[in-house]
């Protein structure tokens, strides 16, 4: 325990002198450091975003001056409006950077005070003749317009000049997806398999990956079918995998689950307690789907081989793992509508889940017509035989 001034007292991480401090105090993480000649404080609400806090604040007091309004490039107010993102937003930190970086080489050396719409428009022209796809120039744009519009929040610039430039069309979006027979292959043939449990709960309940690989028994209620989802697994370079909150509010939720995937889960139990008692070594994490070692499973790599081995076996075509997702959502949309599988899905909203899952098939069409025939049929009347 440690104690400073006006008695707060809590656990300190040991840190050298002029780096700062990091003390839990009541549930919450301080974060200390001398900042431009006084003492900086700010507050975490846990240790993870304390330690990411704490390297923001000591890269902006150790690092360059923040040029002036007047004299910064886009490419310096766009490493600045990053490291923002990246203390806001650590999940989705690396799609940002991704998308930045094709616009970077254009207009990165303009001053941000003197880029127009004009330059923005020949900008993503540039792009799109370099071949670069209808949805990625939607993004860049998307992403470049959110960059922008903080400068001019913030003062930095008068106005956002990609509000008057229309947004590049995104292609239609449609993913992969299996058919039911070959669902029903997959989870035969994938059964037996290291993956089959995790295919099975996949499909089961469109889980993403990082929920899936984040799943501790502690979430999941055999007796009553469910599996309670709060939390998704980072994965970080040099495997520092860490579980961090999931992708929106909306994501988290409980899901029931029927007889097929509560034996799925019967058998997966069964497999960890083996792996627990044969590893030499074993991650103390309480994971439902751990690798060998009990940590964090991978979705790349040999994840991936495997993967694609079971669906060639299954004489399924090579989706990828997150297009399991894709199909349960297809399903769940036909089967149950889309407002009840936004909520299963873990959607922000149902318009997300239209968006994704609304296309109908020839299919549909005939079920709909069947429908709409037996509702508007007169009762005590025959259907008429003429063709």
């Amino acid at each position: 325990m440690a104690t400073g001034r006006g008695g707060l007292t809590g656990r300190r991480l040991p840190r050298a002198r002029g780096e700062g401090s990091i003390i839990e105090y009541r549930g919450r993480w301080r974060v200390r450091i001398r900042w431009r000649g006084k003492e900086g404080t700010w507050w975490a609400s846990n240790k993870a975003e304390a330690v990411v806090l704490l390297r923001a604040r000591l890269r902006e007091r150790d690092g360059p001056p923040i040029p002036k309004p007047g004299k910064a490039t886009l490419d310096e107010w766009l490493d600045e409006w990053l490291s923002q993102r990246a203390l806001a937003r650590p999940r989705t930190y690396p799609f940002y950077v991704q998308k930045l970086a094709h616009i970077r080489p254009k207009l990165g050396k303009q001053k941000l005070t003197e880029i127009a719409a004009r330059d923005v428009r020949l900008a993503l022209a540039a792009l799109a003749l370099e071949g670069l796809s209808p949805t990625m120039l939607h993004h860049v744009y998307r992403t470049l317009s959110t960059a922008l519009q903080t400068a001019a929040k913030e003062g930095r610039i008068t106005h956002n000049p990609c509000k008057d430039v229309l947004p590049p069309h995104r292609a239609n979006f449609e993913a992969p997806t299996l058919t039911v027979e070959q669902s029903q292959r997959l989870i035969q043939t994938a059964w037996d398999t290291r993956l089959g449990p995790l295919i099975v709960l996949a499909l089961s309940t469109g889980m993403r990956a990082g929920e899936l690989m984040a799943l501790t028994w502690d979430d999941v209620d055999l007796p009553h079918g469910r599996v309670t989802v709060n939390k998704s697994v980072q994965w970080k370079p040099g495997g520092k995998h860490a579980v961090g909150p999931t992708k929106t509010r909306s994501s988290r939720r409980t899901v029931r689950i029927e007889r097929l995937a509560l034996d799925a889960l019967e058998l997966q139990r069964q497999r960890v307690l083996r792996m627990q008692l044969q590893a030499a070594a074993w991650g103390d994490l309480n994971l439902v789907f751990p690798t060998q070692r009990g940590t964090y499973l991978i979705p790349s790599g040999g994840f991936v081989r495997e993967f694609r081995s079971i669906l060639s076996a299954a004489d399924c075509p090579p989706i990828r793992f997150h297009d399991l997702r894709h199909t349960a959502g297809l399903y769940l949309t036909r089967s149950v509508g889309v407002v009840v599988a936004s909520r299963i899905l873990g959607h922000a909203d149902p318009s997300i889940t239209s968006r994704y899952y609304g296309h109908a098939q020839a299919e549909d069409f005939s079920a709909a017509a069947r429908a709409m025939g037996a509702l508007l049929q007169p009762s005590g009347t025959e259907e008429s035989a003429t063709p």
